[in-house]
């Protein structure tokens, strides 16, 4: 037997035992209807899970009459060692995703599965890349949008009234306005 096969078979093992350990439901089995999450047409109270992209088990979520509720723990997608532990109250709490490489992909506000505050999303290396802001008043109110080089340097900024684009800036290379237009 080769060694990659020794190494796919050895975490294969190490995650259907982890998996064998809950007794919920993958994510993608719910149905979420405005913030609410359903099993087969009913409210799902139980434990949930979330695969990555390769099948390995990366995250546990704690839902209570289909909404978020206790702690949400990230798993490091190659030994199941815990990444973070997040705690969620009637659907509201901090919700952070990551990558393959355990580098933090995003943080925000969540809140019954939208949106809110200041959200952040960083690239593979841990830079960040974007950021926007959600209105705290009106759900699914995308108020501005921030896009950044890889360098880290701001390149541009998109702003929002009711949900339709009312200004545009644009940078250098050096984080100086470039263009500004008012829509």
């Amino acid at each position: 037997m080769s060694r990659f096969s020794f190494i796919y078979i050895f975490l294969f093992l190490q995650t259907s035992q982890l998996l064998c350990q809950f007794s919920g439901v993958l994510r993608k089995d719910l149905t979420e209807q405005d913030g609410i999450f359903y099993n087969k047409g009913v409210k799902f109270t139980g434990e949930v899970f979330d695969l990555n992209e390769k099948g390995r088990f990366i995250t546990l979520e704690i839902f209570k009459k289909g909404i978020l509720h206790g702690k949400r723990i990230n798993y490091n997608s190659r030994n199941t060692n815990k990444l973070a532990t997040e705690k969620f109250k009637n659907g509201k709490g901090i919700f952070r995703t990551y990558y393959n490489n355990n580098k933090l992909k995003s943080y925000g506000l969540l809140i019954k599965s939208i949106k809110y505050g200041e959200w952040i999303y960083y690239d593979k290396k841990g830079i960040i890349k974007a950021k926007e802001f959600w209105s705290m008043e009106i759900p699914n109110q995308l108020e501005w949008e921030k896009y950044y080089s890889q360098e880290g340097v701001i390149e541009t900024e998109l702003f929002y009234k009711l949900g339709i684009l009312s200004k545009e800036v644009y940078y250098d290379n050096e984080g100086n306005v470039i263009k500004s237009t008012k829509n």
